[in-house]
């Protein structure tokens, strides 16, 4: 989190506590603030450990995580694991995690279903359609020339999950062509494996 919203975040919650105070007393402001802060400890650390896994291996390679878990405003129900920008910045990559525990292969287990829903997240963020707080998500996005689904297959559980498979551009849509800034429609598939 940057450092700006993080402390625009600290500010909103000692208002809160200051308006709680004021309006019940200190001992339910205290309680509040502790309850949201217990809240708040138990949900960072359920972050699922194979998405874990694929952000510290995309930081490796030099990647860039903007989102997590990022949801669609057009769609809600629309979920990316992780979006993240390459190296150089050109290009954006809507990355799709799957874990397994067993030996079975954790690509295997992206369907048809769940391609269609990557590709629609894969649409809005080419159409601008963002939430207002995501600002180094649309700044990346006027920055890239490609938007690509990444796919990362991820094998074990807890503090063990270890990247086994890593698709790079399953499909993608360019944004700019070398003559200007121009959108090109149309989807360029390529396909990793079958489906």
């Amino acid at each position: 989190m940057p450092e700006k919203e993080r402390i625009a975040g600290t500010w909103a919650w000692i208002a809160l506590a200051w308006l709680h105070a004021r309006r019940e007393g200190v001992r339910v402001a205290l309680a509040w603030l502790l309850r949201g802060l217990a809240a708040r400890a138990r949900w960072c650390g359920r972050r699922d450990p194979g998405e874990r896994a694929a952000e510290r291996f995309l930081r490796a390679l030099g990647y860039e995580v903007l989102g997590r878990n990022w949801r669609s405003p057009r769609d809600p129900r629309d979920e990316a694991d992780l979006i993240a920008a390459t190296p150089d910045g050109t290009e954006l990559a809507v990355v799709e995690v799957k874990r397994t525990a067993s030996r079975w292969d954790p690509l295997d287990r992206v369907d048809g279903r769940k391609r269609s829903v990557l590709w629609r997240i894969l649409c809005d963020l080419e159409e601008g359609s963002l939430h207002p707080g995501d600002a180094r998500l649309r700044d990346a996005v006027r920055r890239a020339r490609r938007i690509r689904i990444d796919l990362v297959g991820v094998r074990g559980d807890g503090a063990t999950a270890v990247v086994v498979d890593y698709a790079p551009d399953v499909m993608c849509r360019e944004l700019r062509t070398e003559a200007g800034p121009e959108r090109r429609a149309g989807p360029m598939a390529r396909e990793a494996r079958p489906p």
